[in-house]
């Protein structure tokens, strides 16, 4: 559902119109080399995020609303292009929408997934991109996890038993989360262990991620490999897992996101 405020007073991206006008003020103190690349940003003739300048200049330039402004913008209208391009196959909530940033979502069927994900109003901005990638070595390396901290689990004894047939106290409020936490990972694994055939939404996910992902990244001129594994992110309800992990790509001024989750196909030894 569209979400649609009613009055002006959020933080809405620039006008072109705008942003050359606030730009003017600049131009006795900023070179003029400087000034033509917030030109050619704000007319969108390459990627802001592209390396075109060193990073001490973006630094500097930081500090400035002008550019804040102008990454705002064109990050903004150069995705907004991107998926204009293909339309008839996302959903696209942005300004227009009342958001305050940049939503982009596919129809998969009886579910969506996201694509892309920017947040202009973070300090640093964030932008998420998401890919999903059929990948069978991380459900065996999954798989081995959880059987180790279940394991683990049961051969836990309760700490609080000291004496046989005592009641009270805090060894029954322990009994009960350990169970709990048990069959948590008795879930995870009976999901992770079941024989899986990827289904029609699945495959339709692993393919719009790709091609909307891939074409991000050649507009910002990164690749996969210019990423830092960062850390796990949340599956299987609020338990982290090695199915899923976030790469990232730090800037001054903005943090690009890639959110990876893996999808596996049933093996060989299934």
């Amino acid at each position: 559902m569209k979400i649609i405020r009613m009055n002006d007073n959020w933080n809405k991206i620039n006008t072109r119109e705008e942003l050359i006008e606030l730009l003017k003020v600049y131009k006795g103190i900023l070179s003029d080399s400087m000034i033509n690349y917030l030109n050619s940003l704000i007319d969108l003739e390459f990627s802001v995020i592209r390396d075109y300048i060193s990073d001490n200049d973006r630094i500097a330039l930081s500090e400035l609303e002008v550019y804040k402004r102008t990454v705002m913008y064109n990050v903004y209208n150069r995705a907004l292009s991107i998926f204009k391009q293909n339309e008839s196959e996302l959903e696209i909530y942005g300004n227009n929408d009342g958001i305050e940033g940049l939503k982009v979502f596919a129809s998969l069927g009886k579910r969506s997934c996201k694509l892309f994900d920017f947040n202009y109003w973070e300090d640093p901005m964030s932008l998420s991109l998401f890919q999903t990638i059929e990948n069978s070595e991380q459900r065996e390396a999954e798989l081995l996890r959880v059987k180790s901290i279940l394991d683990r689990l049961y051969d836990e004894k309760n700490p609080y038993h000291s004496k046989p047939h005592t009641y009270g106290g805090p060894a029954p409020q322990w009994a009960f989360e350990h169970a709990k936490k048990i069959k948590r990972y008795e879930n995870m694994y009976k999901l992770l262990d079941a024989k899986k055939e990827l289904t029609d939404e699945d495959k339709k996910e692993i393919e719009i991620r790709k091609k909307i992902c891939e074409l991000l990244l050649e507009d910002y001129g990164l690749t996969n490999k210019e990423f830092e594994n960062n850390q796990q992110f949340l599956g299987f309800g609020k338990e982290k897992t090695g199915l899923y992990k976030i790469l990232v790509r730090k800037m001054p001024n903005i943090n690009i996101n890639n959110y990876i989750k893996y999808i596996y196909l049933k093996t060989n030894k299934d």
